[in-house]
């Protein structure tokens, strides 16, 4: 997952979220798809963060 993009990890959680709201999986299933959910979740968290540090290099005063 670490190699999608940011927009490819975003559709993928929106797929997760959409099995997960529909409420036809088995436990089992909607279990593997929250666990899937989170760690998209980190993933996106850890990229938006390090942006955030590159533009804070560009410019400090934001």
């Amino acid at each position: 997952m670490k190699e999608n993009t940011f927009e490819q990890l975003m559709e993928l959680l929106s797929k997760s979220v959409s099995l997960l709201e529909g409420g036809e999986l088995q436990l089992e299933k909607a279990m593997e798809e929250y666990q899937k959910g989170l760690k998209i979740i980190k993933i996106l968290n850890e990229r938006l963060e390090t942006a955030k540090q590159q533009l804070e290099v560009v410019d400090p005063n934001e």
